[in-house]
């Protein structure tokens, strides 16, 4: 599953966004941060999306035609970029493995988390899109 929300992210920021995504090797301090559950099967597996306000700016001048975003609309975007990126992980994994069934949960904005982030995470994908690192992770199993 991890590999299809990396690409999946990569697809969100490169295709849609027209934004270069590269490695990046520290995840830096300051995030806003959302939720999204996705279910296969049974379990329910929740992943975290992190992001630092000049990425959600830079993503808001894109898909709305924006300069300046509130938190209610920093809310109300970091909810869709979680729905977009999971939702497609979603369709690629239906596609891989028809015989499971997946669907997405309700995403939720849990507003800003500074570094240490206080919960255990799994499956990190850290990345930097315009010289901001952001991560996508999964919540551990025991955390």
């Amino acid at each position: 599953m991890k590999s299809t929300i990396e690409d999946s992210t990569k697809i969100f920021f490169e295709d849609i966004l027209g934004l270069r995504v590269t490695q990046a090797k520290t995840l830096g301090k300051n995030f806003y941060c959302a939720s999204i559950p996705i279910y296969q099967n049974s379990l329910e597996l929740n992943w975290f999306l992190f992001f630092k306000k000049p990425t959600i700016k830079k993503i808001a001048q894109i898909l709305l035609l924006e300069d300046d975003i509130d938190e209610d609309g920093i809310d109300d975007l970091l909810k869709e970029v979680s729905n977009q990126i999971i939702g497609l992980a979603k369709v690629k994994l239906e596609e891989k493995n028809p015989n499971i069934s997946y669907r997405l949960g309700t995403p939720e904005f849990l507003g800003n988390i500074s570094a240490p982030i206080p919960l255990k995470l799994s499956n990190n994908i850290l990345h930097k899109v315009c010289n901001r690192t952001f991560l996508i992770a999964q919540k551990a199993k025991n955390g």
